[in-house]
């Protein structure tokens, strides 16, 4: 894995952090190389945008020799301006520094801006990717029984083996809307209906955009599939990985009839 850069900001970690695990799902599909970094594939897949050219730089002026300068008080004069008229250059200075700190602004949203469209591009492959089915054309039922567990694990459809396998899975997949330019979390996991659904029901009433980046890497490191959820037999392991969010109980109840229908 290439090494990551030690000046970015939380935000960038965290959607980072988002773009691997999107990246090792797709890897337990068999539809990427475990081998590729996803972040270092995505920066450089993305062309730079042409640097600017640069100023020419003005050449200094030296300053007048001693001779020539004109200053009152070095000739003893009365000085040429006033306290009111010098106390007057600071309400100058005052109109002039809210534009410098404009452009400096300006500067950090066009590098918010470039990150967010690596982070659309990459998004929008990822979907492409994971809608990838494994089933031949004019696959019979047993092809798509294989699709499902190879999608969500080996409880997916458990229990009645006669069922419409290709309705099974096709009912499942998801139609995710155009990337948006925003960067809401729940666009990483738009491409599968469970973990969508899982991603909104995890982030539903915390405001931290950080709490819910942890809670819910934590939950699909845990639970990569909603077998995997369904396997597990001590709600502690769940709660160590969400406490943060607070409202344990009601997510619990409802991650539980989410999968459980899921799964059906």
């Amino acid at each position: 894995m290439a090494e990551q850069p030690t000046n970015l900001s939380d935000y960038e970690l965290q959607r980072l952090a988002h773009i691997r695990r999107n990246h090792e799902f797709l890897v337990s599909l068999g539809l990427a190389d475990a081998a590729v970094d996803p972040v270092e594939a995505m920066r450089t897949g993305n062309k730079k945008k042409p640097s600017k050219p640069r100023a020419p730089r003005r050449p200094k002026i030296a300053p007048p020799p001693e001779s020539l300068r004109r200053s009152p008080r070095l000739k003893g004069e009365e000085a040429e301006f006033g306290a009111e008229i010098v106390n007057s250059f600071g309400d100058e200075d005052d109109e002039v520094r809210p534009k410098k700190r404009a452009r400096a602004e300006e500067m950090d949203d066009e590098a918010l801006a470039e990150m967010r469209a690596e982070a659309m591009a990459y998004l929008k492959e990822v979907r492409e990717a994971q809608l990838v089915l494994s089933v031949p054309e004019g696959g019979e039922s047993g092809d798509w029984r294989k699709e499902a567990i190879r999608r969500w694990g080996a409880l997916a459809g458990a229990g009645k083996e006669d069922r419409d396998w290709k309705l099974f899975v096709e009912s499942r997949l998801s139609t995710p809307p155009p990337v948006s330019p925003i960067d809401f979390l729940q666009e990483y996991y738009a491409a599968d209906s469970w973990r969508l659904l899982v991603s909104c029901i995890l982030m539903s009433r915390v405001s931290s955009w950080k709490t819910k980046h942890e809670c819910i890497s934590a939950f699909f490191e845990k639970y990569p599939t909603p077998t995997a959820f369904a396997e597990e037999s001590d709600s502690a392991n769940v709660l160590a990985a969400i406490k943060s969010l607070g409202l344990f109980d009601d997510r619990l109840r409802s991650l539980v009839a989410l999968t459980g229908t899921f799964l059906r």
